[in-house]
């Protein structure tokens, strides 16, 4: 950070600050046109906070499963658009005062499924939003700020931008997508608001994303890997920054100040002895160190699944490989696993498969079963319309069974009369606030709190864990070792004053 800091005041009228770094920030909302304020969730509910003051204002009242994600606040400032996870399980578009007050719904359709304000329109008419359908065709749409039918402007299939932005004269919108022939790389768009015509604006290799218009309309900025670029619309990139990091980009003000998240820290899959884990622990990923994550034993114990984050940064969903250790050695192999998102990775009881909860790129949500002989992916209980990161499983001597709301089913989609703690230990099991059961060969284990604690026909015992602990860990089949993710993520608000072209 501080090699960053001294490079950007070189370039910039003025160093990066940090605005926010208090740890309670969600990088989901924008700041407001006239610097003001900032949009972001706490606590599951939509709140504004003054910028000046840091003090944060509650716009909603979340409750049962309800809860507030993506939000953009209007250009005048006096209203702030959000998406809704609603009681009837997906998401929809309301719009509520920035100052507080009732919030209107603006959009509902369950076929939608997920919704994501990012910009208004010059006058606030209409809100550039994305939705993302269960069939995993995702659009870029203009929703009426008054309430009304969606206007689709462009439909990208599964993939979709990871930001957009409507241009200050409201003629042009930009966007980020896949770069034409890759399924990695990404390039910069506009497209008129008519939706007739398309433009690439960025030819160069590379990754190039996260787009936003200058105050004035000339230019553009965009991130260039982690590189900050700013382009005229006709003209050649300049680098005006350089290293910024995990950075996500959330607005820029008139005054052209650009607010950006940061993310900082990192997370890691370790081994350890069950008996002392906090002075045994040991990295268990060498090839790809601090962005590991839900390790899981192969049932013979000599082999180690865990989740990689790859690619950029992304303010949804993050891009995940499956990554298989041998124990014995260092080698380290990548899987290609081809999935929309993998929320975490559990062995078939022979070690010939793995099972993946997550979605695919067809609109279907659940368990899919990737075959290590044919690197094929089949669902193995998985439907259009079904979980975007999949359930919670458990794999067993055969099949295996996963928690659907509050019922346990076997793979086939059967109800299962029992309970899952019983079930998993072969044994009857005291009730234990715990939350996250780990079965293994040895017995059953669960954590609660900062301990482990391991349940047997005799008794239970209990280990401490490491503070720093994350979800997601796994018990070798001899009951010696746990495979644990351990680290801290942070996230922060910082802003930059920009130069541009009409300034």
């Amino acid at each position: 950070m501080i090699r960053y800091v001294l490079f950007a005041s070189a370039l910039l009228t003025a160093a990066p600050k940090p605005v926010f770094t208090d740890g309670a920030v969600t990088l989901l909302g924008t700041p407001s046109t006239d610097g003001r304020l900032i949009s972001l969730v706490e606590h599951g509910n939509l709140a504004v906070r003054d910028i000046a003051t840091g003090r944060s204002s509650l716009l909603t009242q979340a409750k049962g499963k309800e809860f507030a994600y993506f939000s953009a606040i209007s250009r005048d400032s006096k209203s702030v658009a959000y998406a809704w996870f609603n009681e009837e399980g997906f998401y929809e578009l309301r719009a509520i005062p920035a100052a507080g007050g009732q919030p209107r719904t603006l959009f509902k359709n369950p076929e939608a499924g997920f919704v994501q304000p990012c910009a208004w329109t010059p006058g606030d008419k209409f809100i550039l939003t994305l939705l993302f359908r269960k069939d995993n065709v995702s659009q870029i749409a203009l929703i009426p700020a008054a309430g009304g039918e969606a206007k689709v402007l462009r439909s990208l299939n599964w993939v979709y931008p990871k930001r957009m932005d409507i241009s200050p004269d409201g003629q042009t919108l930009i966007y980020d997508s896949f770069a034409p022939g890759s399924t990695s790389q990404r390039t910069i768009y506009s497209l008129t608001l008519d939706g007739a015509a398309e433009k690439r604006l960025v030819n160069e290799p590379g990754n190039h994303l996260f787009p936003l218009y200058a105050p004035d309309g000339k230019s553009f900025y965009y991130l260039s890997d982690d590189d900050l670029v700013e382009r005229t619309l006709d003209g050649p990139p300049k680098v005006i920054a350089k290293g910024l990091g995990r950075a996500l980009p959330l607005g820029v003000t008139a005054e052209g100040k650009l607010y950006y998240g940061l993310r900082t820290g990192a997370s890691d899959v370790f081994l350890a002895d069950v008996r002392d884990i906090a002075k045994t622990a040991r990295r268990a990923s060498l090839q790809y160190p601090n962005r590991n994550l839900a390790p899981s034993f192969s049932p013979d114990g000599k082999r180690l699944a865990y989740l990689s984050r790859r690619g950029t940064e992304n303010f949804g969903q993050e891009s995940r490989a499956v990554v298989i250790r041998d124990l014995s050695g260092d080698a380290e192999d990548e899987q290609t696993v081809r999935m929309a998102h993998i929320e975490r990775v559990r062995w078939r009881a022979d070690g010939r498969a793995l099972l993946l909860s997550g979605s695919d790129g067809r609109g279907r949500g659940g368990i899919f079963e990737f075959d290590l002989a044919t690197k094929k992916t089949t669902p193995a209980a998985a439907e259009i319309g079904g979980p975007f990161r999949g359930y919670e499983f458990y794999p067993l001597s055969k099949g295996f069974v996963y928690v659907d709301g509050q019922m346990l089913r076997d793979e086939k989609g059967g109800e299962i009369k029992s309970d899952l703690p019983g079930l998993l230990a072969g044994f009857a099991v005291q009730a234990e606030e715990v939350t996250e059961w780990l079965p293994s060969a040895a017995g059953l284990f669960g954590i609660k709190g900062e301990n482990l604690i391991r349940f047997t026909k005799e008794g239970r015992q209990e280990f401490r864990l490491p503070g720093n602990r994350q979800p997601g860990a796994s018990i070798s089949p001899d009951g010696k070792t746990i495979a644990v993710t351990a680290g801290r993520e942070t996230q922060e608000i910082w802003v930059l004053d920009l130069p541009y072209a009409g300034r």
